[in-house]
């Protein structure tokens, strides 16, 4: 397949779904034109990765997921999506060369996501993600977490405020990830910093403890859906 790191390397993307969302609660199952989201997510990844894989705190998640013949794993409670996660593949046994966090509420995932995340080698100090650059004055939601690069590419900083100052575009992170099976390992165990704590981003720990995020920048169309108005725009995406 286009995009992969290697023929035989195993790509396995896990997703993340909390039932308790505090402000979209059940979010997972929200109905988007018919179908919950966890579906949607699960099925915009499944054709670009071996094994497509949810991880959850619930069994109506569970019974849903495994209804529409995917793969789920029940992890309970977990500080972080990253920690899901962590669980998850521990609890699979460890599979996959490459292994990807995709976020339950990106329901427009798709290939061109995955290709464009897994083009680039995740090494032991080092994670992948992605972001799409959008126009400064779209940029003040805190939902919208913004990142600034350094000239390898590299992220310097993610928040929840417009950064930098002043710029007329601005770069906006989107919710997944590619990990080696090493830098998994170390995000799941880098716990919360002062800069994580205070944005309420868990990469910034991650930066904080010395890995390295790679960011790909290209058209990557999506909705993350946060809020009812989130949910509102991509039901009438998928209507049209």
């Amino acid at each position: 397949m286009a995009g992969r790191v290697a023929a035989s390397a195993r790509i396995v993307a896990i997703v993340p779904a909390r039932f308790a969302s505090e402000r979209l609660p059940g979010k997972p199952l929200a109905d988007i034109a018919g179908v919950p989201m966890i579906i949607r997510v699960l099925r915009g990844i499944s054709d670009s990765v071996d094994r497509a894989v949810a991880a959850t705190d619930d069994k109506r998640i569970m019974d849903i997921v495994e209804d529409a013949g995917f793969e789920a794993v029940y992890t309970g409670e977990a500080s972080s999506g990253t920690q899901r996660v962590f669980k998850a593949w521990s609890l699979l046994g460890f599979p996959g060369d490459t292994i990807i966090n995709v976020q339950g509420d990106e329901p427009l995932v798709n290939k061109h996501w995955i290709d464009s995340i897994t083009a680039i080698p995740s090494e032991n100090d080092q994670v992948v993600t992605l972001a799409r650059v959008i126009p400064a004055e779209l940029a003040g939601s805190p939902d919208a977490v913004k990142v600034v690069i350094n000239e390898s590419l590299e992220a310097l900083y993610f928040s929840r405020y417009p950064i930098p100052y002043g710029a007329d575009n601005l770069l906006e992170h989107i919710g997944i990830y590619s990990f080696s099976p090493e830098s998994l390992k170390s995000c799941a165990a880098a716990g919360t910093t002062s800069l994580s704590r205070a944005e309420k981003l868990e990469q910034l720990a991650w930066l904080q403890r010395g890995m390295r995020i790679r960011v790909v920048t290209g058209e990557f169309h999506g909705i993350g859906v946060d809020t009812e108005q989130d949910l509102e725009r991509a039901v009438e995406y998928f209507n049209r």
